[in-house]
C-alpha cells in the first residue's frame, strides 16, 4: 500500500512541476518590480458607455536585483494560471523602486486585443536596464480590462461580430479606438509629474519619454510620437501601416522633428512596399527579423509551453468573452522562422534594450 501512496505522490508532484512555466529572465543590471494603477479622465466618456473614460496602467520599474519569481499578470490572473498552467514572471508586485536616480519613461501601447501584461517579457527586460515602463490596458483596445473595483470591460458583441466582417465598420472602429488611445496618452503626458509623485516618489524623468507599441499600438506610437514635442523617441513594433486605413490616413506621417525611431518589421506579406516607405522617414532605423506578427508578445512564448493554447478555437474565445474570466490569449501568427523561442526572445529583447540605451 505504501508504494502506491509514494507513487501517487511522485506522480502528483511531477504533474505540478510539469504545469509550471517560467518566462525568460530579464538580463539587465536591475531587478524588476511591478504595480498597477487606474487613471480616469472625467472630461471624456468611454467609447461604448456613458461613464467617464478610465483605463489601467501596469508599471514595470527598476528594483534591487533578485532571483525570485512571481505569478504572471498579478491582479488580472488568479495565481498566474493560463489554461491550467501556472506561469511565473520576474517582476515583484509592489516592490520598492530604486531611489538612486531618476529613470526615463517608456509608455507602451499593446496591439489591438492585447492587454497591458501581454508583453511582460519585453517590459521586464526594459525595466531591468533602468527604465520605467507604463503599459496600458485601454477599454475597447484591449480585449479584457479589469479594474481594482472589480469592474471588467470586454468588447461589445456588435464590435466582435462586425469588425472582422464589415470593412467600413472596421475602419471607423479603428479610428475611434485610435483617437481614444492617443487622447489617453496625451492625458498621461499632461499629468506625468503628478503620476511620478503619487506612484514613483517623483523619480520619473519626465523629460525623457519614449512611445512604444506593437501593431495597433505601433500606429499609436508613431502617430502621436512624431507630433508631440514631449516625446523624445519612438519604437514601432510591426504596425500595420498599409493594410488598412487608420486614423483617417494611409502610411506613416512625416517625422518632421527628426526624432529617433526604430521600426521593427515582421513577415507581413501584404506589406511589400512598407520598406520603401520607412527608409524615407527621417532619423529611422529598421530591423526586419524573419518572424510573424504575434511573435513580439508573450503569446509566442506561452503557446510553445502550453499546448492547449495552440488548440484554442472559437469555443474558447466565445467562452472567454461570455464569462469575462480573463484576457483572451492569441495563438495565431507566432511563427519564429528558424529561431528557437529562447534564441528569438534573447535577440528581440537585446535589440530594443540596445536601441533605447543609444537613443532614449
Amino acid at each position: 500500500m505504501l508504494k502506491y501512496i509514494i507513487f501517487f505522490c511522485l506522480f502528483t508532484l511531477a504533474k505540478v512541476c510539469a504545469s509550471t512555466v517560467t518566462l525568460p529572465p530579464p538580463t539587465g543590471v536591475y531587478g524588476c518590480g511591478t504595480l498597477a494603477f487606474e487613471l480616469t479622465d472625467t472630461s471624456r466618456q468611454m467609447l461604448r458607455d456613458s461613464i467617464p473614460r478610465r483605463w489601467m496602467v501596469q508599471a514595470f520599474y527598476p528594483t534591487e536585483k533578485h532571483s525570485q519569481t512571481f505569478p504572471y499578470m498579478p491582479e488580472t490572473l488568479d495565481k498566474g494560471m493560463v489554461r491550467g498552467t501556472q506561469v511565473l514572471a520576474h517582476s515583484k508586485p509592489k516592490a520598492k523602486l530604486l531611489e538612486e536616480k531618476t529613470f526615463p519613461v517608456v509608455i507602451f501601447t499593446p496591439g489591438l486585443g492585447h492587454g497591458r501584461q501581454d508583453y511582460t517579457i519585453l517590459c521586464e527586460e526594459i525595466a531591468s536596464h533602468g527604465y520605467v515602463v507604463l503599459s496600458l490596458d485601454q477599454p475597447y483596445v484591449s480585449n479584457f480590462v479589469k479594474f481594482p473595483d472589480g469592474a471588467k470591460i470586454v468588447l461589445t458583441f456588435r464590435d466582435v461580430w462586425k469588425v472582422p466582417r464589415d470593412r467600413d465598420y472596421r475602419y471607423k472602429y479603428y479610428d475611434e479606438a485610435m483617437d481614444a488611445a492617443i487622447t489617453d496618452i496625451r492625458y498621461m503626458l499632461d499629468h506625468l509629474p503628478a503620476i511620478s509623485t503619487q506612484y514613483f516618489k517623483g523619480l520619473l524623468n519626465t523629460t525623457h519619454i519614449t512611445l512604444m507599441g506593437h501593431s495597433f499600438g505601433g500606429n499609436v506610437a508613431h502617430t502621436l510620437g512624431f507630433e508631440d514635442p514631449r516625446v523624445k523617441a519612438v519604437v514601432d513594433i510591426d504596425s500595420k501601416i498599409t493594410e488598412r486605413k487608420i486614423y483617417g490616413r494611409l502610411g506613416v506621417p512625416p517625422n518632421t522633428q527628426e526624432k529617433p525611431v526604430l521600426f521593427i518589421r515582421g513577415m507581413m506579406q501584404y506589406q511589400e512596399d512598407v520598406g520603401d516607405q520607412l527608409i524615407n522617414i527621417q532619423n529611422a532605423e529598421i530591423w526586419a527579423p524573419h518572424v510573424e506578427h504575434s511573435a513580439f508578445s508573450d503569446d509566442a512564448f506561452l503557446v510553445r509551453h502550453i499546448p492547449t493554447l495552440a488548440n484554442a478555437g472559437f469555443v474558447y474565445v466565445l467562452w472567454n468573452w461570455l464569462t469575462k474570466d480573463g484576457p483572451c490569449f492569441n495563438a495565431v501568427d507566432y511563427n519564429l522562422g528558424e529561431k528557437k523561442v529562447s534564441e528569438w526572445f534573447g535577440d528581440y529583447k537585446s535589440q530594443i534594450a540596445e536601441w533605447l540605451r543609444k537613443h532614449a
